[in-house]
């Protein structure tokens, strides 16, 4: 006959635990996404790239700028390169958190050290008689000593590999940083350029408002227009000479704004050419986009160093 467990606690006790050990366990396999990503060929682009050069293997160099064909461009996203204050923090950034990757991985390391050292000792005949006083005794001492750390649970491998992350995603920003900022003094000479052409227009605007003015003042005087006539003419002169000092205020900005990127004061702006059309058509671009180019992003691929 089974007698009944006089004290089950411990056996309940045993069983919750070996139940938090099991669920400890358990790993993302086998959890998909249920969505899915539209695939690049759905995408309608013909008429948008058409009279770009597309390549399989014909993705961005580093110095993708220079298919623009503006060398005052070139010149100034070099001279942004040589280390503006952003670049030099980033680059920092990356320094330190190389040399504390180096640091965590010479922890990991068994170390050995040696010491030696000789001295030496004579006592005087006046505290001890001979054969010990006046007798010369060298002391000598060598020691050696191997130190080594057994990692039982993955400790310091674990902080080794976090700091290398680290490093990895440093460097990477710090490789973002160099990418941005030629994209921007990019979109900011781009600016530039179109704030001149608006001038251009504007100029032309202002023109034809003068003349068409004088016109006016001439048909009036001749009895051809009357007064209300005259000064419509003049609004829209009036009209046309503001939007030709708008234009000229957004040059001055776009001036300054490429200055401000360059590390530079507002003097470096004013030394700027007018730009050269741009010619981005010269620009390949890659006839396949893969799924995983989201992947590629810069602020992604350090994210996951850091995880």
């Amino acid at each position: 006959m089974p007698f009944p467990l006089l004290h089950p606690w411990p056996q309940r006790l045993a069983l919750a635990s070996a139940i938090l050990l099991a669920a400890g366990c358990v790993t993302s396999e086998g959890l998909e996404p249920n969505a899915q990503l539209q695939p690049a060929g759905a995408l309608q682009a013909g008429r948008s790239l058409d009279g770009v050069a597309l390549s399989p293997a014909a993705w961005p160099r580093q110095d993708w700028w220079t298919g623009l064909g503006d060398r005052q461009l070139d010149q100034l996203i070099g001279e942004a390169l040589q280390g503006t204050p952003d670049l030099q923090i980033a680059e920092a950034r990356a320094r330190q958190a190389a040399a504390t990757a180096q640091a965590q991985d010479a922890a990991r390391q068994p170390t050995l050290d040696a010491k030696a050292s000789y001295s030496g000792i004579r006592a005087p005949t006046s505290v001890a008689p001979a054969p010990l006083g006046g007798r010369y005794s060298a002391i000598k001492y060598l020691s050696l000593g191997f130190n080594y750390d057994f990692d039982l649970w993955g400790g310091e491998r674990a902080a080794w590999e976090a700091a290398l992350g680290q490093a990895n995603a440093a460097r990477i920003d710090s490789q973002a940083a160099r990418i941005g900022l030629s994209a921007s003094i990019a979109r900011a000479y781009s600016d530039l350029a179109h704030a001149f052409t608006v001038r251009d227009l504007a100029e032309e605007e202002l023109k034809r408002s003068q003349r068409m003015t004088e016109l006016s003042q001439k048909r009036m005087s001749a009895g051809l227009d009357s007064k209300v006539q005259l000064q419509q003419t003049q609004t829209q002169l009036a009209t046309a000479r503001q939007q030709l000092s708008a234009a000229e205020q957004d040059i001055a900005s776009a001036r300054i704004a490429l200055a401000v990127l360059l590390g530079k004061g507002p003097d470096r702006g004013l030394e700027l050419q007018r730009p050269q059309p741009l010619n981005p058509a010269s620009l390949s671009l890659p006839s396949v986009l893969p799924a995983d180019l989201l992947g590629r992003r810069a602020d992604i691929v350090a994210a996951r160093w850091r995880v």
